[in-house]
């Protein structure tokens, strides 16, 4: 085999490797691309079914809601002197849970009662002036049925009687007014139930509206689920069913459907809504497993 024959058959060895290794890469990459669109199909399927309630089963996922709470919050934007509850606490029905500086408060209603007491003078020596000008017009002020009417008013006028029975009642709704606000400065339980979403704390300056707290009446929790319009029939008002809580595998509690929504949404399913007894260890919001009783 001569020189020229040798290099030949090299130089065709060599672009036969580069070829080989150009089409492993091809493969690898292509391997690749199909494992991110597989994993990609994955993850649209695993959203899907979480978004997606159970069709032909007898276990849902649902949440528990609190049927009655208040948010409770101050009318006027001042100091707050006194925050005394906690998240979690337990309360009973009127007891004080936070409460607003006094100072302001007490002292407009001051203002108030001793605008009512001037008005009230004003009143009386308004009326006195206004005898004298109805005698001045000839007339005797204790025989009230004979005077003109005409001569009533402008006696009245005149002597800023009308003018003093306005301000006496302007006074009295100004003090109701600040009567209301130094009650609404106190904020108390409306009812029996554990406190939630504490939002303050002594001495900030307190929000018009904002939410102070949250308190949940006790033992008044249920459970709201979807189910598929397929599976409606199982669930008629009155239906038994447990609630397991995926903090607690373990625990159960026994709940009725009390409501069904009767509008079915974009995805086929259908809102429920179940009383559970004895909930006073669920907390608002946990996510639960419904299982359907046999």
């Amino acid at each position: 085999m001569n020189r020229q024959t040798i290099m030949i058959l090299a130089a065709s060895a060599i672009l036969l490797g580069c070829h080989n290794n150009q089409s492993e890469q091809t493969a690898s990459e292509a391997s690749v691309a199909s494992n991110v669109v597989d994993s990609a199909k994955t993850a649209d399927s695993i959203q899907a079914t979480l978004a997606t309630p159970l069709s032909g089963g007898t276990n849902v996922m649902g949440k528990v809601v609190a049927e009655r709470y208040a948010d409770l919050a101050f009318e006027t934007a001042l100091p707050i002197e006194r925050v005394l509850v906690k998240n979690g606490q337990q309360v009973r029905r009127g007891q004080v849970l936070a409460q607003l500086d006094q100072f302001k408060l007490r002292n407009a209603i001051a203002q108030q009662q001793r605008a009512i007491e001037q008005a009230q003078l004003q009143i009386e020596q308004a009326r006195l002036q206004m005898q004298d000008v109805i005698i001045s017009q000839g007339y005797d002020p204790d025989k009230d049925a004979s005077i003109p009417a005409s001569v009533k008013h402008n006696a009245d006028v005149k002597s800023g009687h009308a003018l003093s029975i306005s301000q006496l009642a302007s006074a009295k709704n100004q003090l109701a007014a600040a009567q209301h606000e130094l009650r609404s400065g106190v904020l108390t339980a409306p009812f029996d139930g554990v406190v939630a979403n504490v939002a303050v704390q002594a001495h900030q300056l307190a929000q018009a509206g904002q939410p102070v707290c949250r308190v949940i009446a006790s033992g008044n929790m249920a459970v709201e689920f979807r189910v598929m319009e397929a599976d409606l029939s199982k669930y008629k008002i009155g239906t038994g069913v447990v609630v397991v809580p995926v903090a607690d595998n373990n625990a159960r509690y026994e709940a009725s459907v009390s409501e069904i929504n009767p509008v079915v949404d974009q995805q086929g399913a259908v809102t429920l809504r179940a009383r559970i007894a004895n909930a006073t260890t669920l907390f608002d919001g946990m996510n639960v497993t419904i299982q359907l009783k046999k």
